[in-house]
């Protein structure tokens, strides 16, 4: 997450299933548990303290899915030895792809006119993504991709739809097959299903650790969740067994399970790996034995009884969200992201705003399930005939979706004036335009890394080798090495041209998402192993063969109500800990962090062409004073020194996204690499005295 990531972040819920025609008797405590998920879902994404895992509703939302596409297909095969695949997914192109596309056009017109214009072209690309049924696999590529722009997509919470019509391709023909090859063993196709499940969960655990945006977003490592609920189905008879009493006890177990998970998960958990199993297992108690007749008092639909957690989740209000649920999913989301994008608003997103915008999803929701949803969830027409108006609809919005994906290329993303470039110079006025000379381009802005990342020399997130790569006068006998984070190969344009000005060799140490300073208690991050294992060996590197320059630069932040005193001491800390482990002989030069944005100047930009002042952010707020304090203290403690360059990059009240003819950043918090060459004369000049003390 940030994935926030996380991942926004950040996590998205998976679709809440509709009802699935079947033999077994509606389930109340289902319908319930949707609402549960779905509402949790909402409050942790509209920022309550208190749920910070609601994300795990994703799992709920599967293992319901699992076991009631599955419990239909297994009937089906039990009792007519064949699967109506054309009735099959007829049916599911009627629950769900109505309000889908509905939601679909609403939100790609919507955009056009609330988002800035740099952002039209991929929003859209995400809603042919959506038609398609394949969000989740351009999200898995764009989300590991660590420079991908920051802002979500408001069809991003589209992935978990994705996976589920996948599975529902894929798992009917599985099904099938392995029943005709089994000579119609009901056994062996358990037996296969409870294979598939294990196969997948591993995957799952295996894929998080190594690579976390794929495992989440991929149909293969969330299969195993889905495989669950199959086999919850396909053992109903025996649960059914168990006492009442017990199953009623079980069930409220789950239902424990899940709000444990909710109330201790976070963003920054590795997930889903093995911590996906708290959920999934609470929600497997909740079906597996709501479905014994003695947890209800009002029989197998779930009614009132005090037996299990059918008395909470039959209650009427509960019923009410569940039934719409699958409409409220949809349209929450991007009333959020919109509103949040055009508003301006920062991050994170205002609590009382979040729980309003929430709050307003609800009628919405209600009129997309009253007049789209239902109607064409109920409608009588042949199956073979929604299947074709299906196809014909979703080819026809493809086309228009692209169309305007093509229009919005052509938006203008600059203004009619040039500038002129001048020098670096310090407490610069910003440029009050976007000019038409501007570089790079405001749609070049995230590709503006710089080699670094383009040779291959930054490792990524998720991998813990050490790389490293050198550069500046490459065959200089003096050494500086550059240590750090995604911050770090940002401030290595500039680092570049002055090594080889002041004829050092420059070796490169940088991982993105990874800072050199040992985190303790300075970060609230991810336990991520691969960051201290990467830390680690680079250490041990520079001890090996010591540099003659370390150079130190990292992603700090902000990081708004925080004590400043607290921050101050951890953060001491924490550089203090690893100052204590670089080589003594050593020169150690830590650089001050660059300016942060609450929200992308780039995209402000494109919206205020004529008015670069507007997105221009107050320089109060974009540094972190006790940060600064801590650097200077643990400098002053271990003979190393401080470069602060914010004066090149901020007057007395602003930092600028535009000086002279060129972008500053190329989003909240990053340097452009085009920029940072131009800081290279400023870190020429504050280096050379030091070094001069060295040689």
């Amino acid at each position: 997450m940030s994935v926030d990531s996380r991942l926004a972040s950040r996590a998205e819920p998976a679709l809440p299933s509709a009802p699935t025609k079947s033999s077994r008797p509606f389930r109340a405590d289902i319908q319930g548990l949707r609402a549960v998920a779905v509402v949790l879902v909402l409050l942790e994404h509209a920022g309550l303290p208190f749920t910070p895992g609601g994300f795990v509703g994703v799992d709920v939302f599967f293992v319901i899915s699992g076991f009631l596409i599955s419990g239909h297909l297994v009937e089906s095969l039990r009792h007519t030895g064949r699967i109506d695949f054309v009735g099959f997914y007829a049916a599911r192109a009627r629950r769900i792809l109505p309000a889908a596309l509905v939601t679909i056009v609403a939100t790609a017109a919507a955009a056009f006119v609330l988002v800035s214009p740099l952002r039209i072209v991929e929003i859209l690309q995400d809603a042919v993504a959506s038609a398609l049924s394949v969000p989740n696999l351009l999200f898995a590529v764009r989300e590991t991709d660590y420079l991908a722009g920051t802002a979500p997509s408001p069809f991003q919470h589209f992935w978990s739809l994705g996976v589920e019509e996948q599975f529902y391709i894929v798992w009917p023909v599985l099904l099938l097959a392995v029943f005709l090859i089994a000579r119609r063993s009901r056994r062996v196709l358990m037996a296969v299903i409870g294979a598939v499940t294990v196969a997948s969960f591993i995957a799952c655990v295996m894929t998080t650790s190594d690579a976390q945006s794929l495992a989440f977003f991929s149909p293969h490592t969330r299969a195993w969740e889905f495989g669950v609920g199959a086999l919850i189905a396909g053992g109903g008879a025996l649960l059914t067994r168990v006492p009442a009493a017990v199953a009623g006890a079980l069930t409220w177990a789950g239902l424990a399970a899940i709000l444990l998970a909710v109330l201790t998960y976070s963003a920054e958990l590795a997930y889903p790996g093995v911590a996906v199993l708290l959920p999934v297992l609470g929600a497997a108690l909740v079906i597996g034995f709501g479905g014994n007749r003695g947890t209800h008092g009002a029989g197998a639909t779930g009614g009132g009884g005090a037996g299990g957690a059918a008395s909470l989740l039959a209650r009427r209000p509960v019923q009410f969200v569940g039934a719409i649920s699958y409409s409220l999913y949809l349209v929450h989301w991007p009333i959020l992201v919109l509103t949040h994008e055009h508003l301006g608003l920062g991050e994170p997103l205002p609590l009382p705003v979040g729980l309003a915008l929430v709050v307003a999803s609800v009628p919405v929701a209600w009129l997309l399930f009253r007049f789209v949803e239902s109607p064409f969830r109920t409608g009588r027409s042949s199956p073979r005939a929604v299947l074709v108006l299906a196809l014909t609809v979703t080819v026809v919005m493809v086309t228009c979706l692209s169309v305007g994906g093509a229009a919005a290329i052509r938006l203008p993303l600059s203004s009619d004036r040039v500038e002129q470039q001048s020098p670096a110079s310090e407490l610069p006025t910003g440029t009050a335009f976007v000019p038409a000379n501007v570089v790079p381009t405001l749609a070049a802005a995230v590709e503006d890394t710089g080699v670094i990342y383009t040779d291959g020399c930054q490792q990524n997130k998720s991998r813990s080798a050490v790389v490293t790569c050198s550069f500046g006068a490459v065959d200089s006998p003096r050494t500086i090495a550059l240590f750090g984070d995604s911050h770090a190969g940002r401030w290595f344009p500039a680092l570049d041209r002055a090594a080889a000005s002041l004829d050092y060799r420059l070796d490169t140490y940088t991982k993105s998402g990874c800072r050199s300073e040992e985190t303790v208690a300075a970060w609230n991050s991810t336990d991520n192993p691969s960051c201290s294992l990467w830390r680690d060996d680079t250490v041990a590197r520079l001890m090996a063969d010591p540099p003659d320059v370390i150079v130190l630069a990292n992603h700090l932040g902000p990081q708004p109500g925080r004590n400043a005193a607290v921050m101050e001491d951890h953060w001491t800390t924490g550089l203090s800990a690893v100052l204590d482990r670089l080589p003594t002989s050593s020169l150690v030069v830590i650089l001050a962090d660059s300016p942060e944005f609450t929200s992308s100047p780039v995209l402000c930009l494109s919206s205020h062409l004529d008015d670069a002042d507007g997105c221009s952010t107050p320089r109060s707020t974009a540094l972190n004073p006790a940060i600064r304090d801590a650097q200077r203290t643990a400098a002053a403690q271990h003979g190393a020194v401080v470069i602060d360059l914010t004066d090149f990059l901020c007057n007395e009240s602003t930092c600028p996204a535009v000086i002279g003819r060129t972008l500053v950043y190329s989003d909240e918090h990053h340097l452009t690499a085009t920029f940072s060459q131009t800081l290279a004369p400023a870190i020429t000049q504050r280096l050379a005295p030091y070094l001069d003390r060295i040689r």
